[in-house]
């Protein structure tokens, strides 16, 4: 998410370490819209204490299980007795692996599955606290960049079109301000777009090393090194890599961003009935929702936990630099 819409509205981001806190502080009011585990979000519309929709999709795909390099495990049969880390127990993580569980005539006991913050994943696997993990990126790509760990699958290769992150929004946000809640989907699919569809012109706001100056560092121009390349994944890694989003390696992105350039997808991200059926089938059968059971006297719809009204809002195109004028700046 970018701190400033080009609608001019100012949305403050927020990194979070871990999922508790981030409904945490949604529940205390500091938090209005978020990118979180689906399942999560569901469990949070059907018995949270603040009510929240799913108005829009983050990405697809982008999520791996990871083993170590030297695993004698080539395929999910191997794991059966062995520790496997998820993100969390409301996660799609976990349902992937509790539908593989099923295919492959796990029992509940072949797999011990353990809550894990995903930015602790890679140095926990690397110090044998469990044998694998399944996380979204950038942990997946942090293992196999460094060399201690290895993708056994991507789920874009065995749940095609995969599902992790949603964007959620407050009830009381949609209904006080609808307005905003579009301007915010609309740019998001925007930057979808660009990322997966956009040529090498540069965003508004980034400037190439070799044609910046110390104005364009004080005002706070994101400086793109010459040798990484200006395609829109690789802008956007430079970009996402500052301390205020993921603050990581800009390099650990453009791995994440290109190596496949399927890993993950920004675009067909609009909410589906049917694959939201599929996550909540599953949702209710490993519990999630005990506390509130789903019945036919107190059912939950998918329009109970999803708006897609404001995927249907005006579709417009990220700022973008003139390629002519940028290369002419360039040469300068």
């Amino acid at each position: 998410m970018t701190e400033q819409s080009t609608e001019g509205t100012i949305f403050h981001s927020k990194r979070y370490t871990s999922w508790p806190s981030m409904t945490e502080d949604i529940d205390a009011g500091n938090l209005h819209a978020a990118f979180i585990l689906a399942p999560l979000a569901m469990q949070m519309a059907r018995q949270g204490k603040t009510k929240v929709k799913i108005v829009h999709l983050g990405h697809r795909d982008g999520t791996a299980i990871v083993v170590p390099t030297d695993s004698k495990v080539e395929s999910f049969a191997d794991l059966r007795g062995t520790r496997m880390a998820i993100p969390h127990r409301y996660a799609n993580q976990r349902i992937l692996v509790e539908r593989m569980m099923a295919e492959y005539g796990f029992s509940e006991d072949d797999l011990k599955l353990i809550d894990y913050p995903p930015p602790e994943m890679p140095a926990a696997l690397k110090a044998g606290a469990f044998e694998s993990y399944i996380v979204g990126e950038p942990f997946a790509a942090k293992a196999e960049m460094d060399g201690f760990g290895r993708v056994l699958y991507h789920t874009k290769d065995i749940w095609p079109n995969f599902i992790s992150c949603v964007l959620i929004v407050t009830q009381d946000l949609i209904d006080r301000d609808p307005a905003l809640v579009q301007e915010l989907v609309s740019g998001i699919t925007a930057s979808g777009k660009w990322l997966d569809e956009g040529d090498e012109r540069l965003l508004s706001g980034l400037v190439m090393e070799s044609a910046s100056n110390q104005d364009d560092v004080d005002s706070g121009k994101v400086i793109v090194p010459d040798e990484f390349g200006r395609t829109p994944r690789l802008q956007a890694a430079v970009i996402a890599a500052q301390r205020r989003y993921y603050n990581q390696n800009p390099e650990l992105l453009k791995f994440v961003l290109t190596k496949p350039p399927d890993r993950v997808k920004y675009t067909e991200l609009e909410l589906a009935r049917d694959e939201f059926a599929e996550i909540q089938h599953w949702a209710e059968k490993l519990g999630f929702f005990d506390s509130r059971p789903v019945t036919e006297d107190d059912p939950f719809d998918f329009l109970d936990y999803c708006d897609p009204r404001f995927e249907q809002g005006r579709l417009r195109d990220l700022p973008l630099q003139d390629l002519a004028s940028a290369a002419a700046e360039g040469a300068q």
